[in-house]
């Protein structure tokens, strides 16, 4: 029996309502933890560890109702834990595992996940410290051109993100999008609040 234990803020299905896979419909397992804090993080209440609940690899599977062939962990920052057993068990399950990371801690090879989604945020200088499938930015006051790493830049995957639908942040995105045809930037919006679900 796997001893690994992860504080689980809630798991829901839904669909995925951003970037590549958006419109899929998706299972989200959710961890607490973060190691940043944006000031306009949708999922503040991931945040405070002491008010998740601490459960097993086993625990999770049994318990939840992981409904999706599609499964995202996300957080919080769910890369602050070692996620292998997880996705390995999800995996003798059929399912096809996505994570959800900012970016700022390096992805072991031997998680074999599916899919990597990086949002390089504001609060680590925009850091990437692993390969991903994907990139997401936040068009906030402070996001250029220049913030976008140099470092692995996947191709025609690269969204710009609505900062909490302002009109604002999103005129700006177009703008990037516009003045930066080589970078093949595409607009990101949040299809899940748009149809008003989780």
């Amino acid at each position: 029996m796997n001893k690994a234990l992860y504080p689980i803020v809630e798991i829901f299905s839904s669909i995925q309502g951003e970037g590549f896979h958006m419109g899929k419909g998706s299972t989200f397992i959710r961890v607490a933890g973060c190691n940043l804090r944006c000031s306009w993080c949708d999922t503040q209440h991931s945040f405070d560890v002491s008010k998740a609940r601490w459960m097993s690899v086993e625990e999770i599977i049994e318990e939840s109702e992981i409904t999706h062939q599609h499964v995202v962990i996300t957080g919080g920052e769910p890369t602050l834990y070692d996620l292998g057993p997880l996705v390995q068990e999800l995996h003798k399950l059929g399912k096809y595992v996505a994570i959800e990371t900012n970016g700022t801690n390096p992805i072991p090879a031997d998680w074999a996940l599916d899919w990597i989604t990086a949002s390089p945020k504001p609060g680590s200088d925009f850091a990437l410290c692993c390969q991903a499938d994907e990139l997401k930015y936040v068009v906030d006051d402070e996001f250029t051109i220049d913030c976008i790493t140099k470092q692995y830049l996947p191709e025609g995957r690269i969204f710009l993100q609505v900062e909490s639908g302002r009109q604002e942040s999103a005129q700006k995105g177009y703008e990037l999008i516009n003045s930066h045809p080589d970078r093949r930037l595409r607009m990101g919006i949040q299809l899940h609040k748009i149809l008003d679900v989780r």
